[in-house]
């Protein structure tokens, strides 16, 4: 058995065939939240990213493959080597280039699609015994291989020929193609997502995509084993995918960390029993998601530590290298030492996720869980262990949350807060007053990524921009919760308000053509409502700018509320009148406007989204 380490660059570039034997499973890489289609995504647009900033690429291994080869393979043919472990990720990174690829088409990037085809493919040559196999450099199972040959020679719109079953008719796929095409697709929509980002910062799809290429082929690592011939393939492959448990970062760590100290003399158990033990728990083993990405918990309190302590940003496919880099340019006395560091911020960390009522870290905690806001948590860490009070710290958290809300409401991209907080803790480390510095700082932000919006701004934004289209129910119904307690004084019934069971509704309904006539009395039925937008000429100019005015408005903060499951579905689709009695009945003070009006249409709504920006200003401030 020999093993060694190579970038994916010389491992799929040489001449070779790469055969799933019988005895492997179909493809199994899924595409949810979590697992491994998005987690590989993830690490390799961090790879891109960095390309484009540095332009060079730190290695990342991305784990093993083992083959076999067959005995006495004819001279001039393709050598054939029979994957024993390995085969999802082989498959996978074959799909990569061919999603790569199909965008390059897209955008006519001939050099690019000719370097990937390199890849894909072995040159013909008057030696091969069997071209027409041998051209591909991988040879699926017989289950999955009428679906990879397809993908790798045709395009977009010939596959969807070749397989009409898989697709609906808007050309998208269904959700019951098989595996290798979900795959296919799903880093087909990553990398035209991850082009349309980089068009906004004025770098071009053909850069973007010899960025994932570069980030791809040179940053990815893998070990490559061959089996000598005296080894049983078949039995090496039963061992290796049996019960075993994969590796997290935070094992990994947890290893390296016993293992230096027991180098240096220290005690294993003592360090275990009176500063690890507690994170070996059912709480810190729980996988909890944030952001595309479930780990368990150990693994996101480290990566927000090293952040936390090193004030740069950490991409999670790196924490393993960057743990160790941590640990030996701090210098640390002891290796009990460096796991205090380290294990300070579990405190905190536990605060946020459990919400008790009485921690600085509660509403925080709860917050950034509705925002899903995770990249905040390393400057929380940084708050959370600092010797000031928790009036100071809750005042902190608080400009956090009104920086997040203010930019969120306004249509900013979050996209770059994993590098505005490291640049925050800096700037907090060098002040004496936390909450005070920060608020200064924030408010210094002049570009649009990170800009915190003005008053004026907030306001033009919550009366005319359609938030139910841009803020999921969760995030909705945290600004009502907040306002219904701003609503109410000392005189009213002390009550707990919470919004978790309440359902946002529109209070002119989304479909209100049967009942809700237009300013100008014109009152369509349904289906000549939709008749009349698809065809655009059965309605005036007039009519139609009032039409596509409350299609805007219907969906602002102005028309919106919250309103009890029971009473939400029997709300539906009704006339004014209806639904005016039915709010009457709502016990909430954010509907009393509502049920007090005499009409609701556009001017109403403006109104009520006036008064409620005042509102969310007044709690969100500035």
């Amino acid at each position: 058995m020999h093993a060694k380490d190579h970038s994916l660059n010389d491992v799929l570039k040489e001449k070779q065939q790469w055969v799933i034997p019988v005895y492997q499973r179909h493809y199994a890489w899924e595409t949810k939240e979590g697992k491994q289609i998005p987690k590989l995504w993830n690490d390799l647009e961090e790879r891109a990213l960095e390309y484009l900033e540095e332009g060079k690429v730190s290695p990342h291994f991305v784990g093993a493959i083992i083959y076999s080869e067959p005995k006495n393979q004819q001279f001039g043919t393709v050598s054939q080597r029979f994957l024993v472990d390995g085969q999802q990720r082989i498959t996978t990174f074959s799909l990569t280039l061919c999603a790569i690829r199909q965008i390059a088409r897209e955008y006519e990037c001939s050099g690019i699609i000719n370097s990937i085809d390199d890849y894909l493919f072995n040159a013909l040559s008057n030696s091969m015994a069997d071209p027409e196999r041998e051209k591909f450099k991988l040879w699926s199972s017989s289950y999955d291989r009428p679906y990879y040959l397809k993908t790798a020679t045709q395009n977009l719109e010939e596959l969807r020929k070749s397989f009409p079953d898989c697709f609906y008719k808007n050309g998208n796929l269904n959700s019951n193609a098989p595996k290798m095409l979900q795959a296919y697709w799903h880093l087909l929509k990553a990398v035209r997502e991850f082009l349309e980002d980089q068009k906004r910062v004025d770098v071009t799809p053909e850069d973007s995509l010899s960025a994932i290429l570069h980030g791809f082929l040179n940053g990815f690592q893998i070990v490559v084993v061959q089996l000598d011939e005296h080894d049983d393939a078949q039995s090496i492959f039963s061992s290796l995918n049996g019960n075993a448990e994969p590796l997290t970062a935070f094992d990994l760590i947890r290893n390296d960390i016993f293992h230096r100290a027991a180098k240096k003399g220290e005690d294993n158990d003592e360090l275990f029993e009176e500063k690890w033990k507690n994170l070996e728990t059912d709480f810190w083993k729980e996988e909890v998601k944030q952001g595309r990405l479930k780990r368990p918990r150990t693994d996101h309190l480290i990566t927000h530590s090293l952040v936390s302590e090193m004030a740069k940003e950490i991409s999670t496919g790196r924490v393993v290298h960057e743990y160790k880099n941590y640990s030996e340019s701090k210098g640390f006395g002891s290796v009990s030492e460096e796991v205090e560091s380290l294990l300070k911020y579990s405190e905190v960390y536990q605060n946020l996720e459990t919400q008790k009522k009485n921690k600085p870290e509660s509403r925080i905690g709860n917050f950034l869980d509705i925002w899903d806001m995770s990249a905040f948590h390393p400057l929380v860490f940084w708050i959370g262990v600092k010797d000031i009070s928790d009036e100071e710290k809750k005042e902190a958290y608080q400009t956090i949350e009104n920086y997040i809300i203010r930019r969120d409401i306004c249509g900013y991209t979050n996209k770059s807060y994993n590098k505005t907080v490291p640049s925050l803790i800096r700037v907090l480390s060098k002040s004496d007053n936390i909450s005070v510095a920060l608020k200064n700082e924030i408010e210094g932000y002049k570009s649009e990524i990170s800009v915190m919006p003005s008053d004026s701004e907030l306001k033009r934004n919550l009366i005319q921009r359609p938030i139910y289209l841009h803020m999921n129910s969760k995030k909705i119904r945290y600004l009502f919760e907040n306002i219904e307690l701003a609503l109410r004084t000392k005189f009213d019934e002390t009550v707990v308000i919470s919004t978790d069971d309440l359902n946002v509704e529109h209070i002119m309904p989304q479909k209100w053509a049967n009942y809700w006539p237009l300013s100008n009395s014109f009152q369509p039925s349904n289906e000549d409502y939709y008749e009349a937008f698809r065809e655009g000429d059965q309605i005036d100019e007039t009519t139609r700018a009032l039409m596509e005015n409350r299609e805007l408005k219907k969906h602002c903060i102005g028309n919106l509320t919250v309103i009890t499951g029971s009473l939400n579905t029997s709300l539906g689709n009704e006339s004014w009148p209806e639904k005016q009695k039915r709010i009457k009945n709502s016990l909430l003070k954010v509907n009393q406007s509502v049920a007090n009006a005499n009409k609701w249409d556009e001017e109403d709504i403006d109104a009520r989204g006036e008064n409620l920006s005042e509102d969310i200003i007044k709690l969100w401030a500035y």
